[in-house]
């Protein structure tokens, strides 16, 4: 006798539903399939689109609107009270020439004056033993920068002052005057320095004709050739030069000139464009 158990019946909805499930995932890889074809296709277009990268240069001849010139009286020696009495007279004497060169109060500033000690320096002495017989002593080198010159001690004292104009041809002026002071009086001065003012605007009228300039260069290049410049697909900025005037020079770094009252300013700018049919 037979103890086989009947099988179960399989419901008739189990079919429709395992074709329906292979159908989505039939259908979920076609989609990637395909996406990843555009994507390739976008990619290969991007890459076969034409270009043209083209460099834009304006320049402007400018004047500076600002000058400072430094400088500092010095006095040093062994009379304290000689030292305080000609700081004070040479000070005077400094803002009579000053004044007469024009300059106002108001653009002249002078610093506390600095005051230092110099004691006398103490000798070290050494000697260097031979082989039998014994070297003759010797004295090591003194610092004078740190110590009086003499066997008593020294006194120095040093005033900065500084001027700034807007007008840069009376700076250069007096950088070129020769002041003569008393003796024992140094007198002291650096390079004048000339600054350009509103120089933002300035480059923000530059940037505008450089980009300009590149747009032009960039039609010339494709004129003639059945195309034309299209949208513009990046914009950078390049260097910008402040070089004293007629001194440009073709750089791929910044650079800014501080010692010429003339001056000319370039700017550089990158742009890539879209080539298209005409």
């Amino acid at each position: 006798m037979s103890t086989e158990k009947p099988s179960r019946p399989v419901s008739p909805t189990f079919f429709p539903s395992l074709a329906f499930l292979l159908f989505g995932v039939a259908l979920a890889l076609a989609f990637v399939v395909a996406s990843d074809k555009l994507g390739r296709s976008i990619g290969q277009f991007r890459q076969n689109r034409p270009e043209i990268t083209v460099k834009g240069v304006a320049t402007l001849d400018v004047t500076s609107g600002q000058g400072s010139l430094s400088g500092s009286i010095v006095w040093r020696g062994e009379d304290f009270a000689a030292g305080r009495a000609a700081m004070a007279s040479q000070r005077a004497e400094l803002l009579k020439a000053l004044k007469l060169a024009g300059f106002t109060e108001q653009e002249v500033v002078f610093e506390a004056t600095d005051f230092t000690r110099y004691e006398p320096a103490v000798f070290v002495e050494y000697a260097n033993p031979g082989e039998g017989t014994r070297a003759p002593a010797q004295r090591a080198p003194v610092d004078f920068n740190r110590f009086a010159r003499g066997k008593v001690p020294e006194f120095g004292f040093a005033q900065s002052f500084t001027i700034e104009s807007s007008n840069v041809t009376r700076i250069r002026d007096f950088a070129r005057q020769e002041l003569f002071l008393e003796q024992g009086v140094v007198l002291g001065r650096s390079s004048p320095v000339y600054r350009l003012v509103k120089l933002n605007e300035v480059k923000k009228e530059l940037l505008e004709a450089a980009a300009q300039d590149a747009q032009r260069r960039a039609a010339t290049l494709v004129n003639g050739s059945g195309s034309k410049v299209g949208s513009l697909l990046e914009a950078s900025q390049g260097v910008i030069q402040i070089s004293a005037k007629d001194r440009v020079g073709e750089s791929d770094s910044n650079s800014v000139d501080l010692y010429s009252i003339d001056k000319t300013i370039r700017v550089v700018v990158t742009m890539r464009f879209e080539i298209t049919k005409e």
